[in-house]
């Protein structure tokens, strides 16, 4: 399963819950924001007769409703059925606030034109809240659709998702910044320890890196689907290629910028001796 995450409003507080292959939801995200007791656990509930009854009155037998995951990305996975019977089971309040979220994303599955407004408009809610200004978020909003498109070119040339799809990501930010995400991360964190699990890296990025990132990721596009490049090994080093060409670009015209305000600085001052020589030439006439 690879899962994606959906935003639960809840007592005032945003927290966030796991989804997997479109229906299976991790009932440990619902638990965790619950705050219920460990006798309200997911392992506990679906041990009671009643849940019993409920899988398998809900039970198909087309389809898996309920499973357990060990290690990373675990723990109870069930059916969004299941999930808001659980939801209210701890809370008649969290079954409303999961309803609510369910009941949205049912609704930009039948109208995806009204899932991506909805989108753009949460994902600019969160930016504000991390403290970016409309600049920033103007900027980041469009470099939204230049992701895509390097996305969805990986996956038409043979690039898996999920984990093949983030190797290909990874090379653009080794070649932009010389290091992989797990280490750009690692410095993100450094000052913030209260960041949670999961975060996308690109939210805390200055406009000019993110501007880096689209546009290495569009001239890796252009070029895959211009020689039908092909395979995640392929694919990852024109990413790599690509994202490298755009950081020596930007450190060329980095390291030119001071030597040309100095060459400028040097030149006015010569003009203006030259001026001031003609002037005195001037006065002793």
């Amino acid at each position: 399963m690879i899962p994606s995450r959906i935003e639960i409003p809840f007592n005032g507080q945003s927290f966030f819950v796991d989804i997997a292959d479109g229906n299976m939801v991790n009932l440990n995200s619902i638990y965790e924001i619950s705050g219920a007791p460990e006798t309200q656990s997911p392992r506990r509930w679906t041990s009671l007769p009643d849940t019993k009854k409920l899988l398998n009155s809900i039970n198909d037998k087309k389809s898996v409703i309920l499973k357990t995951k060990r290690g990373k990305g675990g723990g109870t996975w069930a059916h969004w059925q299941l999930a808001l019977s659980y939801a209210q089971y701890l809370s008649p309040e969290l079954h409303l606030a999961v309803n609510q979220v369910f009941r949205e994303r049912l609704e930009e599955t039948i109208d995806p034109e009204l899932g991506i407004k909805r989108s753009r408009e949460r994902a600019v809610k969160n930016w504000k809240k991390q403290g970016h200004d409309d600049e920033w978020i103007a900027d980041r909003s469009r470099h939204i659709d230049t992701r895509k498109a390097y996305v969805d070119t990986l996956l038409d040339h043979e690039v898996k998702p999920g984990y093949e799809i983030g190797v290909c990501t990874n090379k653009i930010y080794t070649g932009i910044f010389r290091k992989d995400k797990a280490e750009i991360e690692q410095e993100i964190r450094k000052n913030r320890p209260n960041l949670p699990a999961k975060i996308n890296i690109r939210d805390f990025a200055k406009r000019s890196s993110i501007a880096a990132i689209g546009l290495a990721e569009a001239l890796a596009s252009e070029e895959i689907e211009e020689f039908d490049v092909n395979g995640v090994t392929d694919c990852a080093k024109v990413s790599f290629d690509k994202a490298t060409s755009v950081r020596l670009a930007l450190d060329s015209a980095r390291s030119k910028a001071p030597k040309t305000l100095e060459a400028t600085n040097h030149d006015t001052e010569k003009n203006k001796q030259r001026i001031q020589s003609m002037r005195n030439a001037l006065k002793g006439r």
